[in-house]
């Protein structure tokens, strides 16, 4: 995959899987907006590709997410509500990701309570 497929499977989907070699092409032709090490999860960064704006995350297991985002104050939403799940995570909270979850500014489903904690939402 190239920056062009990569960004005609944005205009249909909002969430695209891609390789390592279409990473350092995408971050080699986007303007790097922000760039925060997980500590878990490798790197998480803002792009901003032409008019888009993106967000490019990695799995634990080192899969390469790349998600459209409506905005760059969606995208700074996105990247603080990870990086807060990620500090729970590292504070041992038992607390999942849902990597491949859509994301509005409207609702989050980004990821899961603890196991066994019964709140409602």
């Amino acid at each position: 995959m190239n920056t062009n497929d990569l960004v005609a499977d944005l205009l249909h989907s909002q969430l695209v899987a891609i390789d390592r070699d279409t990473l350092r092409e995408l971050t080699d032709a986007s303007d790097v907006l922000r760039e925060d090490d997980t500590h878990l999860a490798g790197w998480i960064r803002i792009l901003a590709f032409g008019d888009l704006i993106l967000v490019q995350e990695e799995t634990p297991k080192g899969e390469v997410l790349v998600r459209r985002m409506a905005s760059r104050e969606s995208a700074d939403s996105f990247v603080d509500l990870r990086m807060q799940t990620y500090e729970r995570m590292w504070d041992g909270c038992g607390c999942k990701v849902d990597y491949f979850a859509e994301w509005s500014d409207q609702v989050c489903h980004l990821g899961s309570d603890p196991p066994g904690d019964s709140r409602r939402h």
